[in-house]
């Protein structure tokens, strides 16, 4: 799900006013007060990398949501030493990753490189807990909607492992009886 309308505004991110912009474009913030939302522009980051730079790296701590901004990366896992595309990231569709970072601790179980040049802009988790703090009346909808947009990925990287998967790979489930 794309949680961009627009990203035209990229030069701008180097300004207050131009994070306030982008992330105003959000449906995470749509019930979001202006004042919470300034804050999360304060508090956010704009990042640059380079095509073939990595920009996470699985086994490392997790600590921000990134929203990409322009350019294309790819998530992958490391599995009994080969490593597995399982999503690319873009603008134009899945445009964020590490929501999860917000809610709890763990280390990356993916890494993710840069496919292009890449402008994205990250919220790291100790920003979203003092916004929290500031305003704990928006934790649950901000949960909520967190926890609801993971499902989806779930679902549509579900969908297509599935697609892709061998016959001979496919488990039946039980008959019922």
């Amino acid at each position: 799900m794309n949680l961009s309308k627009n990203t035209d505004n990229q030069q701008d991110l180097d300004t207050m006013e131009g994070k306030l912009a982008f992330l105003r474009q959000l449906p995470l913030f749509k019930d979001t007060p202006l004042e919470t939302i300034r804050l999360y522009a304060y508090l956010s980051k704009k990042e640059h990398y380079y095509a073939d730079e990595p920009i996470v790296l699985q086994g490392e701590p997790a600590d921000r949501l990134c929203l990409v901004i322009s350019g294309r990366v790819a998530i992958c896992e490391e599995h009994k030493g080969r490593d597995f595309l399982l999503q690319i990231i873009s603008p134009e569709g899945f445009n964020y990753f590490g929501e999860l970072t917000l809610l709890a601790e763990f280390d990356w179980f993916f890494s993710v490189r840069a496919l292009t040049d890449v402008t994205m802009l990250s919220i790291s988790r100790e920003a979203f807990k003092k916004i929290m703090e500031k305003f704990p009346e928006h934790f649950a909808r901000t949960v909520s909607y967190i926890v609801k947009r993971r499902i989806e990925r779930f679902v549509d990287q579900t969908d297509y492992l599935l697609d892709n998967l061998k016959e001979d790979a496919w488990r039946a489930c039980p008959e019922r009886k």
